[in-house]
Parts: structure tokens; sequence; C-alpha cells
């Protein structure tokens, strides 16, 4: 088994073994600093409140979670940018798909989900680690990135249930009535 990677052997390399290898590399990566957290020294008391706990490889969680943040910005970046540039030049579908249709209900469908629950969410305090947290704008904000989540979690499973009744449609439409 080789383990040196060269630039051409990536080249090479289709993108499935390469998305495959790296996301091996980041589960294994993720696993160790986890297994760090959860292992060694978890039970470790918090020094200005002894009822807290003050994990030793906490601040490993963190920095890892913060690289993890920062490289997907930049891959969706670069990845946006890149197809941006290829689609530019189209006219917009690809094999009589609308793709520049999709996008842009994809986009503005999400924005105007951002925005909807950014006004719906509540900023009631909360009390978090027994202190009272009373900032209006992150209140909202985080409700705001919850319920979108909920929202587009459902729209998936919808839109995969809907899919998996397709062959169920089809065999309908021919029968004869």
């Amino acid at each position: 088994m080789k383990f040196a990677f060269h630039r051409q052997d990536l080249r090479r390399m289709s993108a499935e073994r390469l998305s495959q290898r790296v996301f091996y590399g980041l589960l294994g990566l993720a696993v160790i600093i986890f297994g760090l957290f959860y292992l060694v020294g978890y039970d470790r008391p918090f020094e200005d409140d002894y009822s807290f706990n003050d994990p030793l490889f906490t601040n490993a969680v963190l920095i890892l979670m913060d690289v993890l943040l920062v490289a997907a910005i930049i891959v969706a970046a670069a990845s946006g940018y890149r197809l941006w540039r290829q689609r530019s030049k189209a006219n917009g579908t690809d094999n009589h798909i609308p793709v520049r249709k999709i996008r842009l209900w994809t986009w503005s469908s999400t924005g105007v989900c951002l925005l909807l629950t950014l006004l719906v969410g509540g900023s009631s305090p909360m009390r978090i680690n027994g202190a009272w947290y009373t900032d209006t704008l992150w209140l909202k904000v985080s409700d705001m990135f919850i319920l979108t989540s909920i929202i587009l979690l459902l729209a998936a499973v919808g839109t995969v249930i809907y899919g998996s009744t397709r062959y169920i449609r089809r065999r309908k439409e021919r029968r004869p009535c």
C-alpha cells in the first residue's frame, strides 16, 4: 500500500476515491480528537466553579471545529466560483435540465427561509450555565439557524419520499382505467 502522495497521483485519482480518502482522514482525525476529549482528563473540575467539568482537550475540539469551518467555507467559495465560471458561458441548461433556474430557486428560497426564521425567531432571555443570556440579536440568530435547519431537513425528507414514490407513480400511469 502506497501512503506517499504525489501531485500526479492526485490528478490521476478519481474524484470519488479522492473524496473518500479525505473523508476517512477527517473522520479519523475527529475520532482521535473526540476520543482524547472524552477519555483523557474529562473529569477535571473547573477552577472557578467545581460543579462544572473542564475537560483537558476542550481547546483541541474547538480548534478542530474552527479549522473545519474555515476549510468548509474556503472549499465552498472555491467550488462556487469554479462552477460560476463554468456555467456563466453556458445557456443555463445541462442535458435539458434548467440548472440556472434550479440554482436561482435554491438560493432564493434558502435566503427567504433564513430571513423569515430570523424575523420569527424568539428573543426571550435564556438561562445558560446558571447565567441569564439576554442578547436579542444572537438569540434570534441562533433560533434562525435552528429553525432553518429543521425546515431544510424536513424539505429534504419530503423530497426523498416524493422521489422514492416515482416508481409507484409510473406504475399507476401505465395501468389502464
